[in-house]
């Protein structure tokens, strides 16, 4: 009992702090162009007309991205009034809600794994909310970090389907898996559904098994289904115009041509993916260079893990 009191103590003060780092001082500096003015200033003339469909960027229709981000700096306009820390709550929202989610995979791998991963649950959260990428991108006003919030979502609830012996409850994690691919594709766009789908593809490569019953079919529509709180009316409302901006444009120009100066190597993230990791990035290196050591077929909890975080890293 006393070591659940003082657990239950130890997370109750994480929480506290992550939240108060996270959310102090966020309207303290003006919007760092050019990103942060321009998505801020999108929500803001759809939060004046009472839009939730249609992006605008100086009466101009702006298709740039998808509207989650859009929604929830809305929402902190509604509630705070259109002010920095208002757009920025959002993001911060979600860098928090990023934490919880990691936490409750990793609490679910300590659970199943019993003795041997005792403490495992609070140490992912601490690393998570303490990386240098999280907590920079959780206190602007970004895209970025609410993806990563809808993809650790999708990719928690699959963990969890991969690790539930009861048939139901795992269906129910398979719907949540799904509905939050869905969230991603709102977050931005088709990378949202790229990204979850080459883990789970990667991962069952690397255990050299493939799901008997993945549930793919009712699990696209359900991830279509929530998508189109958004993808249906601006495209009844803005047909081809919207497809070509922002499928054709945003998608695939971006990617295939430096139009937008977005022209990189393909080893630019690599050291990116270092510098976002600190202050942990020694342990990240290590834990790549152990990965060969791990049966990837192995049923327990923490080789799933092990094998999902290492897909997650190669996508």
């Amino acid at each position: 009992m006393q070591r659940f009191l003082l657990a239950k103590r130890a997370w109750l003060v994480l929480f506290a702090v992550v939240c108060g780092v996270y959310f102090y001082g966020l309207g303290a500096v003006p919007l760092v162009g050019p990103d942060e003015p321009r998505y801020a200033e999108v929500a803001r003339e759809m939060f004046a007309r009472g839009d939730l469909v249609t992006p605008t960027l100086g009466g101009h229709t702006w298709f740039e991205k998808p509207a989650l981000v859009y929604w929830l700096m809305m929402a902190g306009y509604h509630v705070l009034g259109v002010t920095e820390f208002a757009a920025r709550a959002g993001s911060a929202l979600a860098g928090v809600l990023t934490f919880l989610l990691v936490a409750w995979a990793a609490r679910r791998a300590e659970f199943e794994s019993g003795e041997r991963l005792r403490g495992f649950g609070i140490t992912c959260a601490a690393v998570t909310a303490s990386g240098a990428g999280l907590l920079a991108f959780a206190r602007a006003a970004s895209f970025d970090v609410v993806l990563t919030a809808t993809l650790t979502a999708s990719l928690a609830c699959f963990y969890a389907s991969e690790v539930e012996r009861d048939e139901r409850s795992r269906r129910l994690l398979l719907a949540g898996f799904y509905a939050c691919v869905g969230l991603s594709l709102l977050a931005k766009g088709l990378v949202g559904v790229v990204i979850p789908a080459g883990v789970v593809g990667v991962y069952f490569l690397l255990r050299r098994r493939w799901p008997v019953r993945p549930g793919l079919w009712w699990g696209a529509l359900l991830s279509l289904a929530v998508a189109a709180t958004w993808y249906a009316p601006v495209a009844a409302r803005h047909g081809r115009v919207f497809f070509d901006e922002f499928i054709v444009q945003h998608h695939f120009a971006r990617y295939v041509s430096d139009r937008y100066h977005h022209a990189q190597p393909f080893y630019f993230f690599l050291p990116v993916m270092l510098l976002l990791a600190l202050p942990w990035t020694p342990f990240l290196l290590n834990g790549l260079a152990a990965s060969g050591e791990t049966n990837a077929r192995a049923e327990d909890a923490e080789t799933k893990l092990r094998v999902l975080a290492l897909a997650w890293l190669v996508v």
